[in-house]
Parts: C-alpha cells; sequence; structure tokens
C-alpha cells in the first residue's frame, strides 16, 4: 500500500531458487525483473486468481487487517493458526464436494 509494485522484487528474488511469483504488469521494471517473477497478462495464469480469492476469504473471515500493530510472534503465530484453519477447511470442502470446483469453495459455510 503506498508503494510501487517494483518495491517487492527483492521478496521475489528471494524465492527464486524454490519458487515462482506470479503477478500483474505493474511489477514491470524497464531495468530488471527477477527470474521467479512471471508477469501475467489477463486470463494468463488463472491458477493466481484462486490465490487472491482464498486470501481475499481469510482476510475478511479471520479479521487479518488489524494485526499490523502487533507483535512479530503474535503476527507468525496468528498466520500459521490461520493457514492451519485454511488447509483443513480446504480438505472438508473437498470431501463434502468431491466433484466441485475449487474456485467455489467458501470459507462462509463452515464458519460458526
Amino acid at each position: 500500500m503506498n508503494t510501487h509494485d517494483q518495491h517487492f522484487h527483492p521478496v521475489a528474488e528471494t524465492v527464486a531458487e524454490t519458487s515462482i511469483v506470479f503477478a500483474d504488469y505493474g511489477f514491470r521494471d524497464q531495468d530488471r525483473v527477477p527470474a521467479s517473477l512471471k508477469l501475467c497478462k489477463k486470463g494468463n495464469w488463472n491458477e493466481r486468481m484462486f490465490v487472491e480469492t482464498a486470501w481475499s476469504m481469510v482476510t475478511i473471515i479471520c479479521d487479518l487487517k488489524p494485526i499490523r500493530h502487533r507483535f512479530c510472534d503474535y503476527i507468525a503465530t496468528r498466520l500459521a493458526c490461520v493457514s492451519a484453519m485454511f488447509n483443513v477447511l480446504l480438505k472438508l470442502f473437498h470431501d463434502l464436494y468431491p466433484d466441485a470446483d475449487p474456485m467455489t469453495m467458501s470459507i462462509a459455510e463452515f464458519s460458526l
């Protein structure tokens, strides 16, 4: 927020050996683009939309926005718990709806 997308190039470089990072054309830089950064035109590599949709669901349901002012250990623990919760709900969704498209998953139906 309030910064250019190109400032995230060092983050993409740190995972160059183990992963790829999908991004839109806002991450373009005339000087360099990290090897792990894959720029996607609209409609290409739509797997990244699953990640964005899942992150949006988790952010809203788990109220992740207010944790920015907390201690690092608290944030790490909170994110670990949210990640575990998401993995359990994803497994539960696949068990309940084995033929459903993962993009149709909704965390809200599991909330109490």
